[in-house]
């Protein structure tokens, strides 16, 4: 017997990491383990900066007693394309001009459709110079209420990471990030 699918969608507001920075107060050496968690994500590869990114995150997902994500290549590459569309056209939103929402974006992936129950959340962020590296936006991402909801989900089990060089805003050196995040029972 099959269910209809149920959905779930987690859409916190946008963040700029730069304000919750000056509020997040010092952190207690969570990147310390991360590869490259400190440096600024454009100044390394997209690999290592996603690979910093999933392990900070799953360091707190562990701190709070949640299963770690696993990263999941549809999910991967709906990030990605959203993380470039952001900066293509100017657009720091979950939602840019010429695409679908989160659910469209990850429907075109091997992540969905599927027969099965299911949920979604986002995250994205930007940060300048050293403000994007992955311990600080993961960081600033903790201090946000929708974004940590969205970290700690412990119905989540997949995450997927889109990290590029530039920000949506203006030009400078800084990066951007999306993580969409999911599961299917």
């Amino acid at each position: 017997m099959t269910s209809a699918p149920r959905l779930t969608v987690l859409l916190p507001g946008a963040l700029l990491v730069g304000l919750l920075l000056m509020l997040a107060g010092p952190t207690a050496g969570a990147s310390a383990a991360c590869k490259a968690a400190d440096k600024p994500a454009y100044s390394v590869s997209s690999k290592t900066a996603r690979k910093a990114t999933l392990c900070l995150i799953n360091k707190q997902r562990a701190k709070h007693g949640v299963k770690k994500l696993k990263e999941d290549g549809g999910q991967r590459k709906a990030a990605k394309k959203h993380t470039r569309r952001m900066l293509k056209k100017g657009c720091f939103s979950h939602v840019c001009p010429g695409e679908g929402d989160l659910v469209s974006r990850v429907n075109a992936t091997s992540y969905l459709p599927c027969n099965c129950s299911w949920g979604l959340g986002e995250n994205i962020a930007y940060g300048f110079g050293s403000q994007s590296s992955p311990k600080l936006i993961v960081k600033a991402w903790m201090k946000s209420s929708g974004h940590r909801a969205n970290i700690l989900n412990r119905s989540f089990e997949h995450i997927g990471i889109g990290i590029k060089p530039g920000v949506p805003t203006s030009g400078g050196h800084g990066a951007t990030y999306t993580t969409t995040f999911g599961y299917r029972d």
